[in-house]
């Protein structure tokens, strides 16, 4: 009887395994969704409505699997650490609270970026490239900033609550997303010092459904690079209507990518 009861219950080590394979699991399922999206933006369909299924697929892969990632680790916190902590921001630790706060300013910042600064990675002719490598970029770093958190603030991943899960994913992800936004940003400042006039050929134009902004897809004929797309509004647009070619102000940063400063009037 003794021997049944010291065996009941699972064993830990093999509980932690088991979490570790579905944060694999859903961490790849999310970056497959990273995938399609890239993959769209290289590909240039005859109609938006080509799109909008791996948009769909692709949105839905990051969005579920984020959301499953989330739950998955307040499900941990809660194996490890037992029920909720309920006690008020206010009394906890001094630096517990500083990480936290600023956790979601950093947060807050990374959503008005992304309102601010995306249409500067849209128009960088490698968009695809530029996003894997400054996005592996930003994981990396924010995950060395997790670590450095859990080394100088040791209560703040020990303290189980929804706030503190979300504190710590919003850090998370704005650290990748502000690397990639911000990168971009001082790289096209960079490329202006390097501006020329380019003649690309256009193939398609086209609207982003959920968000109205307006698209053009080229390419350079005679070179190896495939087709890119460029965010354009609406006299950029004017310019480039009912043209089979048009004149780009481009640019190379100190990164090495290549920018899309403006539309040139042929006038």
């Amino acid at each position: 009887m003794e021997e049944q009861e010291q065996g009941y219950g699972p064993n830990p080590m093999e509980v932690e395994r088991g979490f570790r394979k579905l944060y694999w699991k859903f961490g790849l399922k999310a970056l497959a969704g990273v995938g399609v999206l890239a993959l769209v933006g290289r590909l240039g369909f005859p109609s938006k409505w080509w799109y909008l299924p791996f948009v769909l697929v692709g949105c839905g892969l990051i969005l579920l699997n984020l959301q499953a990632i989330a739950t998955l680790s307040m499900a941990q916190h809660r194996y490890r650490n037992g029920p909720d902590d309920t006690t008020p921001l206010k009394f906890q630790d001094r630096n517990e609270r500083v990480v936290q706060i600023g956790s979601f300013v950093v947060l807050g910042i990374t959503l008005v970026a992304i309102l601010t600064l995306g249409r500067h990675v849209e128009n960088i002719v490698e968009e695809g490239r530029y996003v894997l490598l400054l996005g592996g970029t930003g994981l990396a770093l924010a995950a060395f900033v997790s670590w450095l958190i859990k080394r100088m603030v040791p209560g703040y991943y020990q303290r189980n609550s929804e706030t503190r899960g979300a504190a710590v994913l919003g850090l998370f992800f704005g650290i990748v997303a502000l690397t990639v936004l911000g990168t971009a940003c001082i790289d096209r400042i960079s490329s202006e010092a390097r501006a020329e006039v380019v003649r690309f050929a256009v193939e398609d134009t086209g609207t982003n459904i959920k968000s109205g902004s307006n698209y053009v897809f080229l390419f350079h004929p005679g070179q190896a690079e495939t087709t890119f797309r460029i965010q354009v509004r609406g006299k950029e647009l004017d310019l480039i209507a009912a043209q089979d070619s048009v004149d780009l102000r481009v640019g190379t940063g100190e990164l090495g990518f290549t920018h899309v400063l403006g539309v040139v009037s042929s006038e």
